[in-house]
């Protein structure tokens, strides 16, 4: 009579679960630190209270558009073009931040405002969040304005034509926040694939957002090797303690 066999047990086995474990955490690294410093921001109080209200704004505007009356006097305050004398221009690119874009729906345009605006304001601090959209928004719209004005030619999708194209919406400023953000605090495969997905955009559609992205994404970045090279840890950005991290997760799993 023949005795079954016990299966025979692995001895590797848990260990090559763990090694597999470890290799799909560490697919992305910069994501994980990501949310590793907003995770420590919130835990020593910072919220993300202003990307909040910011991001109900453009709700709020879209739905006094709805008013014939309030919605046109929002569109005189707000919307801005190359056409307009530079004084106006300057006066109403605040609100033209909230205003509606053509090219980005409303979910969407909160969504940005929300989560990127959100994670620098847990990670850099609200006031350097607020002065990266405010440079990236002012100087991506006057450089398209100068490049019009001044280059009468097409240049670099930029014809006379577009002087007239109303020009709004948030993605300038967060465009400028987000590769603040990323450059700043090391994601350096991050920043590569943004700046390669904008410049891919920018030479496949011809318009105002492509060329204005660039030069935002070039205001966050220039932003972000200043401060990486006055500090050399960025007094703005909440740390997380990297080796204490790695140092605790190899005491669990050897318990």
């Amino acid at each position: 009579m023949r005795l079954a066999r016990e299966p025979q047990s692995h001895p590797r086995t848990g260990a090559q679960e763990g090694d597999r474990r470890q290799m799909g955490k560490d697919r992305f690294p910069e994501l994980r630190h990501l949310i590793g410093l907003a995770r420590n921001a919130w835990s020593r109080g910072r919220r993300p209270w202003l990307a909040i209200v910011t991001g109900t704004i453009p709700i709020a505007v879209w739905l006094l558009l709805r008013n014939p009356t309030i919605g046109r006097h929002l569109w005189h305050w707000g919307a801005v073009s190359a056409a307009l004398p530079v004084p106006t221009e300057l006066a109403r690119l605040p609100l033209s931040v909230f205003l509606p874009t053509p090219y980005l729906p409303l979910w969407g345009a909160v969504l940005q405002i929300v989560v990127v605006l959100g994670l620098a304001e847990l990670v850099l601090g609200r006031w350097m969040t607020v002065a990266m959209a405010a440079l990236g928004h002012f100087a991506a719209t006057l450089a398209v304005r100068v490049t019009i004005d001044v280059f009468h030619s097409s240049l670099f999708g930029l014809s006379p034509s577009l002087a007239h194209v109303v020009d709004t919406g948030p993605s300038a400023a967060v465009t400028a926040v987000g590769a603040y953000l990323l450059l700043v605090t090391g994601m350096k495969r991050c920043t590569g694939l943004l700046c390669l997905g904008l410049l891919i955009a920018a030479l496949a559609m011809a318009g105002l957002d492509g060329p204005e992205h660039l030069v935002a994404v070039a205001c966050g970045l220039s932003a972000a090797l200043v401060a990486r090279h006055v500090f050399r840890r960025p007094a703005s950005v909440a740390t997380v303690p990297r080796r204490r991290t790695e140092a605790a997760e190899l005491t669990a799993r050897a318990h």
